[in-house]
């Protein structure tokens, strides 16, 4: 946990053996958080899906399976993620699976391209969540959700970490919901799960077109 938490302070995104190490643990011990927060999520065969922070791409192998017919994107700011990520997806690669380097803050995607956006165990590591929300916000097409995990700041073991690990930061549950507000999105549902999982669900209004049209 020692060696974690000085890589995590030293790089703030997986990189090198130590990296590579972080990712598939987190590949390994997030499946139950991530297999949740999944289920929130009523997939369509043909939905084209970005995973923001796709770390080390099992969520992405999750929905490849659950949109047969449809496309997953993965973006991580770390070249290690994305490598490992590429690797771990390579059957389908190019076909219906594209990942690539890029940050959250400036997304290199066109405007209403996804159904969903996923982001697992990564927001609290975005440093300006109001404009990170509004990218994902941004490229959602109208009537799309945002679906991601976090941590409550409230919880000892999640204070803990975020005081030992310089790169996050947590805000209160609250806090996060009107943030999302904010930007636009509606339907903002917040689900728990023990003592400091919670799920988000947001939904980019169909109202939207029509303001802007």
């Amino acid at each position: 946990m020692e060696a974690l938490r000085k890589f995590w302070n030293t790089n703030a995104r997986p990189q090198g053996w130590m990296g590579k190490f972080a990712l598939s643990l987190m590949n390994l011990t997030h499946t139950p958080m991530a297999l949740w927060n999944i289920s929130f999520v009523d997939f369509q065969p043909d939905w084209i899906v970005l995973d923001a922070g796709c770390g080390g791409g099992k969520n992405i192998a999750r929905m490849l399976k659950r949109c047969p017919k449809g496309q997953v994107y993965g973006l991580d700011y770390s070249d290690d993620s994305v490598s490992y990520s590429i690797k771990y997806n390579s059957k389908y690669i190019g076909d219906r699976c594209f990942i690539q380097q890029g940050n959250v803050m400036d997304m290199p995607y066109e405007n209403e391209k996804f159904n969903l956006v996923t982001a697992f165990e990564t927001v609290y590591f975005w440093p300006d969540l109001k404009k990170a929300f509004s990218e994902v916000f941004r490229v959602l097409k109208s009537d799309g959700t945002f679906m991601f995990s976090y941590g409550d700041k409230n919880n000892s073991t999640m204070s803990y970490w975020e005081k030992e690990i310089d790169a996050m930061n947590l805000l209160p549950v609250d806090d996060i919901s009107k943030i999302l507000a904010e930007v636009g999105f509606a339907d903002v549902r917040v689900t728990r799960k023990g003592e400091y999982t919670v799920n988000f669900c947001a939904r980019k209004p169909l109202a939207h077109v029509a303001a802007n049209a």
